[in-house]
């Protein structure tokens, strides 16, 4: 069974969730218990919040919610952005961490002072479909957990921002990505983000919730626009810190996915190097053609192919190469700390 059980069946059983949403009496019973309460984390994100607040003050279920941002220590104008929604939009409202504190503090501070019987976590670079929380919320009748597939996936955001080509729908390579998710409230009872992680705080809540046999669903067909405004620089930094990560959770769960596998070939092109002997020149490159291969398929896999855009793709692949040696980089770093 999962965890919601039978009462959060019956309760589901109540509501109609489809175009023209209404909902029963018992679940909209005075203004102190939201239906909904979206979660939104954000750092220096005065960008792009205002599209991700506009996509879900217009979504098609508007009864009884409320929308907590949780700026995370931001030093841009993220939350006078906030401040001036919410003078228009009485259910925003802004919650300040001091400093940054990262992802996993975030969402769970954010959880914390929701009271939605269901809670949705957004990320401040995600624009939802006017009909994302309808078809969430159907998803929910047989599941404890549901979310979209955010488009394009977040290693290659910075590609498609910077390019403007055209992303393929590429699977999570998780059950229900952070990003943009609903979960019932009863689960966090049971499990939460994790405070200390910066990142992967969703992989981890994923592996928490398999453990208390949750029903976990991506919503076949649902995506969500992800239009970030990072710089290269910043895209760097947080492909080394997603590498990182990754070595963490492979120690962590001790579950290979393919980011392991590729890492795995590139620690091999470079421990050919050494054993090379006197043909070592011609073997130093290999590194550079797995880099570079690697960063093809990264984008072939990632993005339609248009002729027309034949120079952006080329583009992207040249940058794309430098952006993985940043991962792979975090990926070794991970694991000297992990074996450390």
């Amino acid at each position: 069974m999962g965890l919601a059980g039978s009462r959060a069946r019956g309760e589901a059983a109540s509501d109609t969730i489809a175009e023209g949403v209404t909902f029963s009496e018992s679940s909209t019973q005075g203004a102190s218990r939201p239906l909904v309460s979206f979660v939104v984390i954000a750092h220096n994100e005065a960008p792009n919040i205002e599209r991700t607040l506009a996509s879900i003050l217009t979504q098609q279920v508007t009864e009884v919610r409320e929308v907590i941002v949780v700026d995370d220590g931001s030093t841009d104008d993220t939350a006078a952005v906030v401040t001036a929604v919410a003078r228009s939009s009485p259910d925003v409202r802004l919650v300040r961490l001091g400093q940054n504190q990262g992802r996993g503090f975030a969402r769970r501070r954010g959880i914390a002072e929701a009271q939605g019987r269901f809670i949705a976590t957004i990320d401040a670079d995600i624009v939802l479909p006017a009909d994302w929380l309808a078809r969430c919320l159907q998803a929910l009748e047989s599941a404890d957990a549901v979310a979209g597939t955010a488009v394009p996936d977040g290693d290659v955001a910075y590609l498609y921002s910077r390019f403007r080509l055209e992303p393929k729908l590429v699977g999570h390579t998780i059950g229900v990505t952070g990003s943009n998710a609903v979960y019932r409230r009863e689960i966090f009872d049971l499990v939460s983000f994790d405070p200390s992680l910066r990142d992967g705080e969703d992989v981890a809540l994923n592996h928490a919730l398999r453990a208390q046999r949750a029903r976990m669903l991506t919503v076949e067909g649902l995506t969500a626009l992800h239009e970030e405004t990072k710089t290269f620089a910043q895209a760097i930094g947080w492909m080394y810190q997603s590498g990182r990560g990754a070595t963490r959770q492979l120690y962590r769960y001790r579950e290979p996915r393919p980011p392991d596998l590729a890492f795995a070939g590139w620690l091999l092109a470079w421990a050919a190097v050494p054993v090379a002997g006197r043909r070592r020149r011609a073997f130093v490159s290999l590194p550079v053609v797995y880099v570079a291969a690697a960063a093809t398929a990264h984008v072939r896999r990632s993005f339609a192919f248009e002729p027309r855009a034949a120079h952006r793709i080329l583009a992207a692949v040249v940058t794309d190469i430098g952006m993985l040696n940043a991962y792979f980089c975090g990926r070794l770093v991970g694991l000297w700390k992990e074996r450390s």
